[in-house]
């Protein structure tokens, strides 16, 4: 310790790793001493505002809002939702413009998609005016 004084003192001085050491946990110390302080100045701030009913009457929209902030980050404490019970599902409805469904025999649907374009546009009609039933891949 007596090395680290000096050394302060005297800039020419070589610093030992005891005394660097000693000065790393210093400097941890003294972060971590401001870290907490300002938790705790944050956690006052708070509940004065939460105490208050003089800001609150002033700043009415300041209560949702923190309200809101508070359910956002209090997520992890929010217990399961009930199981909801099974919604009948709504018959589909076809897109608009869609005629119908497609059935693919032996062919992917990246395939099918470059076929229905390309037919498509030598025939210069939208896609969606065109049916196709079916499309198979034949081979060779």
């Amino acid at each position: 310790m007596s090395g680290f004084i000096l050394c302060a003192l005297d800039k020419e001085a070589k610093l030992g790793v005891v005394d660097a050491l000693l000065l790393a946990i210093i400097g941890i110390v003294i972060v971590f001493i401001v870290l907490i302080a300002l938790m705790l100045l944050v956690s006052l701030v708070g509940k004065i505002f939460d105490g208050s009913e003089k800001l609150q009457k002033e700043h009415p929209e300041w209560g949702e809002k923190i309200a809101s902030c508070k359910a956002k980050l209090m997520f992890w404490k929010k217990e399961k939702p009930e199981e909801a019970a099974p919604v009948e599902e709504a018959p589909k409805e076809l897109a608009k413009g869609t005629c119908g469904e497609l059935t693919l025999i032996n062919c992917e649907e990246r395939d099918a998609a470059m076929i229905m374009a390309i037919v498509a546009d030598s025939l210069n009609t939208p896609l969606n005016e065109l049916r196709f039933k079916s499309i198979k891949r034949v081979e060779e």
